[in-house]
């Protein structure tokens, strides 16, 4: 059997990681690979992760220092498929191939997961060179990309072949937490409707659209907005909610363990950003039952995951009239109980064991490597 191993930072924090233990989950329940994860964090794995996925920590504390526990790790355990994601964590596994590929030589094949456009990925993370990507990507064995918008633009980017690209989606497990109690009071029942924004909050995340385009809702509705999440823009956000009168119906909660405590019980889920190339806390707020709204932002991410608005409402990026009147649609029962229904479906569309399909059958068509 196929064996792969997906090298991520923790294996039950942050985006990347959810991303490849999700992906990891999927390969075991559909049969198509052992699995690794290879970590370079003591993060304890989450409590759904099955057994069979074996965790091997790099034993430390950053990606850039791992090149040497990598190599050691590729050379005794052989993985068919070396999996990477982010555009630093990338760099590193080339480097980590390069010598591998040294007797005593490890003969398995590195792919690359590219998650933004490349030419925009610096915006979050300034270890993310693009022209460095531009140069050494053609370096790697193989590519996978969570939406068609940045499968191509990096294979255009990059000058790669085009057959050594694939689209594998972020995936989605069936919410497995059980709800507790009301995390917030405007979340009981019998509250006004709140709309939930769950972000890093760097400026291209839109907070600020956001918070303008709900005051625009709130001068005829009762509703309410809370963001959650923590970043530079936190305080401007928090400004912003002051200058505008909005401080007993708006707030900004911080970093939340598990935000979809609060996502499942919002009226809806609004994404106001710039630039994503996936948005996975869109099918997150799906897999709950929770209705979107997303701006179509660069990367084209929402527009694939909400397909070009059929799961969800998709309005012009940076339109702050349109989010207002998407917010406003969506206040009616009918509309929300609809969309909620079309996301729980889009979501089940994108379930770890289809995104694992995904991405096994990219690697028998391009290497024949067999489940």
């Amino acid at each position: 059997m196929t064996r792969v191993a997906l090298v991520v930072d923790s294996p039950s924090k942050r985006a990347h990681g959810n991303a490849a233990s999700r992906l990891a989950l999927g390969l075991v329940e559909s049969g198509g690979a052992q699995v690794d994860l290879v970590c370079y964090s003591a993060d304890p794995p989450p409590p759904w992760l099955p057994s069979e996925v074996r965790i091997h920590r790099l034993g430390v504390d950053r990606v850039s220092r791992s090149v040497p526990a990598l190599v050691r790790y590729l050379r005794a355990a052989r993985p068919d498929v070396l999996i990477t994601r982010q555009v630093h964590a990338n760099f590193v596994g080339l480097a980590a191939a390069w010598i591998a590929r040294t007797p005593p030589r490890w003969r398995g094949k590195l792919v690359l997961v590219q998650d933004h456009l490349p030419e925009l990925t610096h915006a979050s993370n300034r270890r993310d060179n693009k022209w460095a990507a531009k140069a050494v990507y053609r370096f790697a064995d193989g590519l996978i990309a969570p939406s068609p918008t940045v499968l191509a633009n990096t294979i255009e980017w990059c000058g790669l072949d085009p057959a050594s690209g694939a689209l594998v989606p972020n995936p989605i497990p069936k919410q497995m937490a059980p709800l507790g109690p009301p995390p917030h009071p405007w979340l009981r029942d019998g509250e006004p409707p709140v709309f939930v924004n769950v972000t890093n909050l760097l400026p291209f995340k839109r907070v600020d659209l956001l918070i303008d385009a709900f005051s625009r809702v709130r001068a005829t509705h009762d509703v309410r907005l809370l963001i959650l999440g923590e970043g530079p823009g936190r305080l401007p956000a928090d400004e912003q909610i002051r200058r505008l009168g909005l401080g007993d119906v708006a707030a900004t909660v911080g970093w939340i363990d598990d935000p979809l405590q609060y996502v499942a019980r919002s009226w809806a889920l609004v994404h106001p950003s710039d630039e994503d190339g996936f948005a996975q806390v869109l099918t997150e707020a799906m897999s709950v039952g929770c209705p979107v709204i997303a701006c179509d932002s660069q990367g084209g991410g929402p527009r694939f995951v909400t397909d070009a608005g059929t799961y969800g409402l998709l309005v012009p990026r940076g339109d702050v009239d349109g989010l207002a009147e998407a917010m406003t649609t969506m206040l009616d029962d009918e509309a929300r109980a609809r969309y909620s229904a079309l996301g729980e479906q889009r979501a089940d569309a994108m379930s770890p064991v289809a995104s694992a399909t995904a991405l096994t059958d990219f690697l028998a068509r391009r290497w024949g490597l067999a489940g």
